[in-house]
């Protein structure tokens, strides 16, 4: 068989991303640790831990990465770490992130670095989170500082990570810390974010020490959206579609908006909505960060309003195997006209079972998306190993490499998900033959 079904732009990014907490172990001074230690928070009373040791190993996993045809990886800093109290910085802790970043480019590895990723310092959580409007600030100097002392390292930011996702589990559903219920509350959390985002990419630009020092290079900024496809359940049922409509209209196309026009508008029937604007938000996409993984069928009235559709294939979290939508999201996102990295993609499936066909199927539709006009210029899949992820504890394995918990060595084995994505990653390319090899008459 010849020919190719898909060839990719030249200088795509391919890697793979991950977060501090989910893989470095140890991170006992962010509020997630502490969210840890309460009873009935993390499926199966599972603790993040030593996670993957990936702090004292992350020089083998970039190695892995690098063997398999990966040119990125995105990463994130834990504030927590670099500023454990108020006021003052970790030197050890830079120092670690000095040699991270000195170990990918060793490894070929271009670094996006995402500065917010779920997790506040204890010192800011005890002072209202992100629910108090002094933390902007707090997290405006932490970006400052990061520029000042990495700026000449790192070119691809990411300032904040899901702030839709962040807000509504935290303080609508829960589920996440500060474990709050309040949609009031919840979209006064994005908002801020929102605004933070705006603050941090004129920092970042003005610290830009790239372009400052001639280097030919200049940051790129921008944020990652998660964008899960949102439908009414019971075609017969017209409030379905109309809360589907809804959802989507805060959760999705009021922050694309924003980041555009500097309007932050949020509003959600029977809560305290948000009216702002930001100056410094508008315009502030260099790049869409687009995290797509699913599709969820809504309910008007029901416990759980988020569901698979009935019969449809499902990961070990019960997400929809949902490939048709990751085309549809980037085309949503490049109505922006602005370049799209895909953040975050993935699928939990324990044995490997279903995720090369998924993924490979999800790969030919990026590939149909860049053919129908959308400017993809990478794809980070998550994620390079297993590792904690939130709520779900350990329950949800989606590493191209698999980690057995239950040994302390915790080996890293690679997965048959692994070898396919390498052979893409290494031609830049969907091939034919690996479409076949999984399934699939593309």
């Amino acid at each position: 068989m010849s020919g190719l079904i898909h060839r990719f732009p030249i200088g795509f990014h391919w890697g793979a991303a991950a977060s501090a907490h989910q893989v470095e172990g140890g991170n006992d001074k962010n509020d997630w640790w502490r969210f840890e230690q309460i009873p009935g928070r993390i499926h199966g009373g599972d603790k993040s831990g030593a996670a993957c040791r990936h702090y004292e190993r992350f020089d083998e996993d970039f190695a892995l990465a690098a063997a398999d045809g990966h040119n990125a990886h995105r990463l994130s800093f834990e504030w927590s770490r670099i500023a454990p109290e108020r006021g003052r910085i970790d030197a050890a802790a830079v120092a670690h992130y000095h040699a991270v970043l000195e170990s990918l480019e060793r490894h070929g590895l271009r670094p996006l670095v995402t500065l917010h990723h779920f997790t506040n310092p204890l010192w800011i959580a005890d002072r209202g989170g992100w629910e108090n409007p002094e933390t902007i600030q707090h997290f405006c100097a932490f970006v400052r500082f990061c520029a000042r002392e990495f700026g000449s390292e790192v070119d691809w930011w990411c300032t904040v990570n899901e702030p839709e996702v962040f807000a509504f589990r935290g303080w609508s559903s829960g589920l996440w810390p500060p474990g709050r219920r309040d949609d009031g509350a919840a979209l006064a959390v994005m908002a801020n974010l929102l605004e933070a985002h705006g603050l941090a990419y004129r920092i970042l630009h003005e610290q830009d020490r790239g372009g400052a020092e001639g280097r030919g290079r200049t940051a790129h900024v921008g944020f990652a959206k998660h964008l899960p496809q949102l439908e009414g359940d019971r075609w017969w049922f017209p409030l379905d579609g109309l809360r589907a409509r809804l959802e989507d209209a805060v959760f999705n196309e009021a922050v694309l908006e924003a980041a555009v026009t500097g309007e932050i508008r949020l509003s959600i029937p029977g809560a305290r909505g948000v009216t702002r604007s930001v100056p410094e938000l508008a315009g502030s996409l260099d790049y869409v960060g687009l995290n797509y993984y699913t599709r969820w069928k809504v309910h008007m009235f029901a416990r759980d309003p988020h569901v698979a559709p009935r019969g449809a294939p499902t990961t070990d979290l019960g997400w929809e195997i949902y490939p048709q939508g990751f085309e549809r999201a980037l085309l949503r996102v490049a109505r922006l006209k602005l370049p799209i990295l895909v953040t975050e993609h993935g699928f939990a499936d324990a044995l490997d079972k279903f995720r090369p066909r998924a993924l490979i199927e999800s790969l030919h539709h990026l590939g149909r998306a860049i053919a129908r006009g959308a400017n993809v210029i990478g794809y980070y899949h998550w994620s390079l190993t297993d590792n904690f992820e939130w709520a779900d504890g350990y329950r949800g394995r989606f590493g191209l490499y698999q980690v057995d918990f239950a040994d302390p060595a915790l080996p890293r084995n690679r997965t048959r998900s692994a070898e396919l994505y390498s052979r893409i990653a290494h031609s830049n390319a969907l091939e034919p033959e690996v479409a076949v090899e999984v399934g699939l008459a593309l």
